[in-house]
């Protein structure tokens, strides 16, 4: 397999270019920086968002433990005296902001990519360039050792790397690690308990392949002709109750689950070839919102948002690119503050009408944390576009901020840990660490 060279887009610069000099610095401390995590104490308060995300997956991988608020201070124990050598607590924020901003961008990006393009996805992860890919397609046994290199060339380590096991017609890893029933058959066959006991050990025969997340469980209903026996049934508590016992199995096997469509994909066509329309919000309540809504109160699931219009909440876009339904309706009135992701942007519900790269930046300022860009080959072109709509103003740069750290925050990575004297190693600004811009 090849390398991939950075190339300019069109006639503009390419966005590795704009990263280079940085990235010459980073790669060869970032290791560094990576390895004291453990040893060291916080220069900054070890802070991340409000949600219970206990998820994302460490090089083992690992459970993640519940963050703390986004924009709260943690409480020390000896404050720092004004003569104190010690470097003054700041937010997890503050220190978000010393990443370069390209480098921040890619942490909010997760192409889709088959198993011979990871050497390529290596290349843009050794930027910083994406948090990690989602596998399509039928892989090799040779996946495990292809998602090794990638880990280990990831500047900002782990990378996610996730697949769609839900079981039934949706999986890639059957022929490596054996088939799973679908959604319909686990819950008309199987106890609650037993179907965790299923999903733990799937997981941990993906999670020994490099896997770090599942896209599974699929909490939609079976109301519909697309979904079918994707669900676990028609009753939101039935639906629920087995979710979150596949959801379980997928944690203690310590990868990511994720609960997907929102705000319900089941009485919809397929948005893989359209734009489906969903029932009015209000008919929505009683049915399809249920299990997410009890999902946001158990508090440590991430939630895919689907590709879904709804009539009187949406006005007429699908709700990945809507902050109605991004910041209305899931964040500030259900009260979710975990990580939200889109689903994948190259199908026809948004490739129809829309670039990737626009579709990401409508999808970050709509209020989602992590774009599925469709083509590894769109993530240059992304990173450059969403850099400029930060610089410009459509996308504001603490919209952005508070997306990494809940994109760090599932994979385990605690941002502020980093000593103050290596937070110039992942990039600085005038007098931040010690250290000058440029």
């Amino acid at each position: 397999m090849h390398s991939m060279k950075c190339r300019p887009a069109r006639g503009e610069p390419s966005a590795c270019d704009t990263v280079r000099a940085v990235s010459r610095n980073v790669r060869t401390s970032i290791g560094a920086v990576l390895a004291v995590l453990a040893l060291s104490s916080a220069a900054c308060a070890s802070e991340s968002v409000e949600s219970t995300i206990d998820t994302q997956a460490s090089p083992s991988p690992t459970v993640v433990e519940p963050a703390v608020e986004l924009q709260t201070t943690r409480v020390v124990d000896e404050p720092v005296s004004e003569t104190s050598t010690t470097a003054p607590v700041r937010t997890a924020l503050e220190c978000a902001e010393e990443i370069p901003l390209e480098i921040r961008i890619g942490q909010l990006l997760f192409p889709i990519v088959v198993q011979a393009e990871l050497d390529d996805a290596a290349a843009l992860a050794e930027h910083g360039l994406i948090a990690g890919v989602v596998v399509l397609g039928s892989p090799t046994p040779a996946i495990a050792d292809d998602i090794e290199v990638l880990q280990q060339r990831s500047m900002v380590t782990p990378s996610i790397v996730a697949v769609d096991e839900e079981g039934g017609r949706v999986q890639r890893l059957d022929e490596l690690v054996g088939a799973l029933p679908s959604a319909r058959s686990v819950a008309r066959d199987l106890t609650l308990e037993e179907a965790q006991d299923l999903a733990q050990s799937h997981a941990e025969a993906i999670g020994a392949l490099g896997f770090t997340m599942n896209l599974a469980p699929v909490v939609d209903l079976d109301t519909g002709e697309f979904i079918r026996d994707r669900s676990y049934g028609a009753d939101p508590d039935r639906v629920t109750d087995y979710a979150f016992a596949t959801a379980d199995g997928i944690l203690a096997a310590g990868l990511t689950p994720v609960v997907k469509h929102f705000p319900g994909h089941g009485p919809a066509a397929d948005s893989h070839t359209g734009l489906p329309t969903l029932p009015d919000l209000e008919t929505l309540r009683s049915s399809d919102l249920v299990p997410f809504i009890r999902a946001i109160e158990r508090g440590d699931l991430p939630v895919m948002v689907g590709h879904l219009v709804v009539p009187g909440l949406t006005n007429g876009k699908p709700a990945t690119l809507s902050a109605e339904a991004i910041d209305g309706l899931l964040r500030s009135e259900l009260g979710f503050d975990g990580l939200v992701m889109t689903d994948a942007l190259n199908m026809d519900a948004i490739a129809k009408t829309t670039n990737n790269a626009d579709a990401a930046e409508q999808a970050l300022v709509a209020g989602a944390d992590l774009v599925m860009l469709g083509r590894l080959a769109d993530v240059e072109t992304a990173v450059a576009q969403l850099v400029d709509a930060v610089v410009s103003g459509r996308l504001p740069e603490a919209t952005v901020n508070s997306s990494v750290l809940r994109v760090l925050d599932v994979r385990g990575i605690p941002l502020c840990s980093l000593p103050a004297d290596l937070l110039p190693a992942i990039g600085c600004r005038s007098g931040v660490g010690g250290c000058t811009s440029g």
